[in-house]
């Protein structure tokens, strides 16, 4: 499917992101898109449904596993792939926080192939 949308599927798939999760991935990740899309609609409509129809009209064309596909890449491209603290682009090592960390996830993937 092409990306229609500044790089997303559609319109409404972008700007939820935008306007929701753009700013804190890293609250979202774990989440599934079902619980994407009841985080979004409680967002925008609260507790009640009356008078919503628009609304869940337009969030039933986000796609969902877009945007947590997206969550997830963020995430685990931000976090130390062994102990999973964030990186500080500024001491890391690669994906790893530190050295010590990347001879740890070498020494313990060598030990599960063996």
């Amino acid at each position: 499917m092409a990306n229609t949308y500044n790089g997303w599927t559609n319109y409404e798939t972008w700007r939820i992101n935008l306007e929701i999760f753009s700013d804190c991935y890293e609250d979202f990740y774990g989440y599934t898109t079902d619980d994407l899309k009841e985080y979004t609609e409680d967002a925008y409509t609260g507790d009640s449904d009356a008078g919503n129809g628009l609304i869940y009209a337009f969030i039933s064309n986000v796609n969902f596993y877009e945007i947590l596909e997206h969550v997830q890449e963020h995430y685990e491209d931000s976090h130390c792939h062994n102990c999973n603290d964030p990186l500080d682009y500024d001491t890391s090592v690669g994906a790893y926080c530190s050295d010590e960390c990347k001879k740890e996830e070498e020494v313990l993937s060598t030990s599960d192939k063996g």
